[in-house]
């Protein structure tokens, strides 16, 4: 009897052991790096969300920055220059020098399809949506209308939202196969500078550049609520859902925004940050029929 008593104390202080040196392993740095990536005029860098470093990834870009996407499968960054009309890409975390994938002009909103390795942008003014393959192959218009700015995409259902910048300002979606194209949202006087999807409760989440309101509804459009009221004007950029938090272009500052809970500040820069990509280092790949 006494022997088996030992047998359970020695199992217990085992376990203890273990789960112990699992605590200690998270706290030290041992879990899955989680990075915010965002741009400034000419930069891209990158925040480490566990220590609060910041890193530069990319120098001298000569251009601003709009959108960040990533490429999980090939391990790649893409973004696009404005002012040097092109899309770019460089890999990352192993860094290599960026290289043009393809030319653009004055591109804005850009997304990545990790399916079907396709890469979309946005055009302002020459009113195009383009698609081209992730190298940069085969570069076509898949959608002309109105001005266009920004663009996020919902690859599960397979739909393209992106946010016109005519008289009357929407947000509109574009079904992949080209069945179906529809007004979801009129936002009237508002530009849209960044739209991002909550895959886990399917809403969509955008930002409004003139008044600061973050905003979100359904994903057909429906049951809009404002978010969060950032109260600056004319500085509010690009945005990026991840986890249920919402990370924000702020003028100078990055927020992350929980819905219904809290809104912070996490980062400061000395100039204005526009676009912005959360990194998860044990993201996966999922495929959906």
């Amino acid at each position: 009897m006494y022997d088996n008593i030992k047998i359970y104390i020695d199992m217990l202080t085992l376990s203890g052991l273990i789960t112990s040196l699992c605590f200690c392993c998270q706290v030290t740095g041992f879990q899955n790096k989680l990075s915010l990536i965002f741009s400034t005029y000419g930069n891209i860098k990158e925040l480490n969300l566990q220590t609060g470093e910041v890193m530069q990834l990319q120098t001298d870009i000569q251009s601003r920055i709009d959108t960040i996407d990533y490429d999980y499968r090939n391990g790649y960054i893409y973004f696009s220059r404005y002012t040097k009309s092109d899309i770019q890409r460089f890999q990352y975390p192993e860094l290599t020098n960026a290289v043009t994938v393809t030319v653009a002009r004055l591109p804005v909103g850009s997304v990545i399809d990790p399916l079907y390795n396709h890469v979309y942008w946005t055009e302002r003014f020459t009113r195009k949506l383009y698609r081209c393959n992730s190298d940069g192959s085969l570069k076509s218009v898949i959608l002309q209308e109105d001005a266009l700015f920004a663009l996020t995409l919902d690859y599960r259902n397979r739909w393209l939202y992106y946010s016109t910048d005519g008289t009357n300002k929407s947000i509109r979606r574009l079904k992949l196969n080209d069945s179906e194209n529809q007004t979801i949202i009129n936002i009237q006087s508002e530009l849209v500078t960044g739209m991002s999807i909550d895959n886990d409760k399917d809403r969509l989440y955008w930002m409004e550049f003139n008044n600061g309101f973050l905003k979100s509804s359904t994903l057909n459009g429906s049951s809009v609520i404002t978010v969060l009221n950032t109260n600056t004007n004319n500085k509010n950029q690009d945005i990026h859902v991840y986890r249920g938090n919402v990370y924000c272009a702020n003028g100078n500052s990055l927020l992350n925004v929980t819905p219904g809970v809290s809104a912070h500040v996490i980062y400061n820069n000395t100039g204005i940050i526009y676009s912005v990509f959360i990194h998860d280092e044990n993201h996966e790949i999922r495929t959906y029929t």
